[in-house]
């Protein structure tokens, strides 16, 4: 995409880009106004690349036509929905984040000072509401995220040899702590 064709698109659809950016909404930590501008950019470049391949057209030959301006639109839309749904996926595991930018003490926290005092913390917080067991689990779980999927979920085979559990009993421990904290692991 070049200059000329940037500005094509930001004339006739930019508003369109902008809106569609603050319509993603969610979790501002990980879908802010101008991540969601960018990815929905990102996909007008490869909209304008996937019509041009389609049609064997250059730019200049299908700007303007009602068959690039629903197809840009539609691929504009489908980011919206596509990272709307990620966001809605993940929003149990979330839910409470802060944007570091926006709160100025997240970025002043020492991280390996506070960090065992806090686990220590959280552990005895939940004593009363978990097993000795459950409580373990949670432990292993905070200290090394090795045992946390790249979905969110728990590792549940790596936590079962941890706590010298077979598979079944470790899942329904994890579904245990889920449904005590409310949360999925």
């Amino acid at each position: 995409m070049n200059d000329k064709e940037m500005e094509l698109i930001e004339e006739k659809y930019g508003k369109l880009i902008h809106k569609i950016g603050h319509w993603i909404s969610g979790d501002n930590a990980i879908a802010g106004h101008e991540d969601n501008t960018q990815d929905i950019w990102i996909a007008a470049m490869e909209a304008i690349r996937g019509y041009s391949k389609k049609e064997n057209q250059t730019f200049d030959e299908f700007w303007g036509s009602k068959g690039f301006d629903k197809y840009i639109k539609t691929c504009l839309w489908n980011v919206k929905n596509s990272k709307g749904a990620k966001i809605t996926k993940r929003y149990p595991l979330t839910k409470g984040t802060v944007d570091v930018f926006e709160c100025e003490e997240v970025l002043q926290m020492n991280d390996k000072e506070d960090s065992s005092a806090d686990m220590a913390f959280l552990i005895d917080d939940l004593s009363n509401l978990l097993t000795d067991t459950e409580a373990h689990a949670v432990k292993v779980l905070v200290e090394d995220p090795s045992y946390i999927k790249a979905t969110g979920k728990a590792n549940i085979n790596a936590l079962s040899r941890t706590l010298g559990k077979t598979w079944n009993d470790t899942s329904k421990i994890v579904m245990s702590i889920q449904t005590k904290l409310r949360n999925e692991l």
